[in-house]
């Protein structure tokens, strides 16, 4: 659904009851708001980063995916795009990280215990 600066776009639960995930569009500025669990409680959950990230699998309803489009378009006109970059290569970051860590602490367990 769309109505003037508004963008309503359904997405799968586990449950197969759509959510709802809401777009607020001003000039070069966007906000968002998911219906889920993790949205009432205002935490950016998988349906909005799905959306965001062009992801179409997400949707209830194959025919919106024109919205999505016009949501990423939209997008491109604010900081999102680079603050989606930024956490995307945080993320690697960490989990390269956890495997040195987990490698470490596997090298360190030969080392001590002599298995």
């Amino acid at each position: 659904m769309e109505s003037g600066n508004n963008i309503e776009i359904l997405v799968k639960s586990s449950s197969g009851d759509p959510y709802t995930v809401s777009f607020y569009i001003d000039k070069n500025d966007i906000s968002a708001f998911c219906s889920c669990p993790a949205g009432v409680y205002r935490v950016l959950c998988k349906h909005i980063i799905c959306l965001i990230n062009n992801d179409d699998s997400i949707l209830y309803d194959r025919n919106q995916k024109e919205l999505i489009r016009q949501v990423c378009a939209h997008l491109q006109k604010t900081n999102i795009p680079s603050l989606l970059t930024k956490w995307k290569e945080s993320e690697e970051l960490l989990k390269r990280v956890q495997r040195n860590a987990k490698k470490s602490k596997k090298n360190l367990e030969k080392a001590i215990l002599q298995k």
